[in-house]
């Protein structure tokens, strides 16, 4: 699915978990601190918290009468069980009780073995915390999926069409390219509306994988002649970071239609990645470019390449300034 990086993630948070499952009463409360740490040790990870945190922030109550209280509470939406999950065990981590995951799994069962009674804490909060990160990470390797396959379409099959229907207007072309977006996303069963209202100003496309959690992708041109060189992208991926803030969400696509000779580079922290991203106040930029341009000789022939190289530096520097401005 060329998106190794969440795939890596992935693993690494299957592994750790199955690790902290095998783990008995003793050591179990240390082991928690440790993969807590792990999961603080990734921006990706502490975005998502972030987001359902603030989605649920009256879920935090419901926790602390689970810790500190001992009440045996259940919920029967999944997203609400994810949340209070989540606070329980920010609660644990941070308790000087060594067996204090052992005393909340006592509120939900009767057994006197203290490894039994770490079972159900184990089912009860670890176990949906653990399905609602990993399906957050598929659910945006499966968009990047989706996303790469349109590049290649893009790029193999409708270069010609493509460049033309951009050169044709190109006042107008930015938005007919994002149509084209956008009817294959829709082909590929995504719902969405195009260009609601935002505090930002109107993003391109909010679509609707799942009822409450958008997908939030933008599009533009880089074409340095016409106006739409370094500074343009940067302030597109600035748009893109607005947005997630907005819409209070974890991830944001910036789609990058190439009409130039010149290419474009990211030169970024996980540039070995195939589609490179940014991490920025735990919200994560995926950014993709397709290459519709026409070239008049093959590749072999074309002589020294002149790239654009943007930066991390260069991206982030547009965040600042806008936050400058703001104050």
């Amino acid at each position: 699915m060329n998106a190794e990086f969440i795939q890596n993630l992935r693993y690494k948070l299957q592994k750790r978990v199955r690790r902290l499952n095998s783990t008995g009463y003793q050591v179990f409360h240390f082991s928690l601190k440790q993969f807590w740490g792990f999961i603080k040790s990734y921006p990706i990870f502490v975005g998502i918290l972030e987001d359902i945190e603030h989605r649920y922030t009256s879920m935090e109550a419901e926790a602390e009468k689970i810790v500190k209280h001992k009440r045996a509470l259940a919920f029967s939406n999944e997203l609400e069980n994810a949340a209070v999950s989540y606070f329980v065990l920010k609660k644990c981590v941070v308790s000087d009780s060594q067996m204090v995951e052992v005393f909340v799994g006592n509120t939900y069962g009767s057994e006197t073995n203290y490894n039994d009674l770490l079972e159900h804490f184990k089912s009860l909060f670890l176990e949906p915390l653990y399905e609602y990160l990993d399906e957050q990470l598929d659910d945006q390797r499966a968009t990047l999926a989706l996303l790469i396959r349109y590049k290649h379409k893009c790029e193999w099959f409708q270069r010609e069409h493509l460049f033309h229907l951009w050169e044709s207007d190109t006042t107008r072309g930015e938005k007919c390219l994002a149509l084209h977006l956008y009817e294959y996303l829709h082909d590929q069963g995504l719902d969405f509306v195009i260009e609601p209202s935002s505090v930002s100003g109107e993003v391109d496309l909010i679509a609707a994988q799942k009822s409450d959690e958008p997908l939030i992708a933008d599009a533009k041109i880089f074409n340095p002649e016409k106006g739409k060189g370094k500074e343009y992208i940067a302030k597109g991926f600035n748009q893109i970071y607005q947005y997630t803030i907005d819409y209070n969400e974890s991830f944001g696509y910036l789609i990058i239609y190439k009409t130039c000779g010149e290419d474009l580079r990211f030169a970024l922290s996980h540039q070995e990645q195939s589609t490179p991203f940014v991490v920025h106040n735990n919200k994560t930029i995926f950014m993709l470019t397709i290459d519709i341009f026409l070239y008049e000789t093959p590749a072999s022939k074309r002589g020294p390449l002149k790239t654009v190289e943007i930066t991390e530096t260069d991206l982030i520097r547009i965040i600042e300034g806008e936050k400058k401005e703001g104050t």
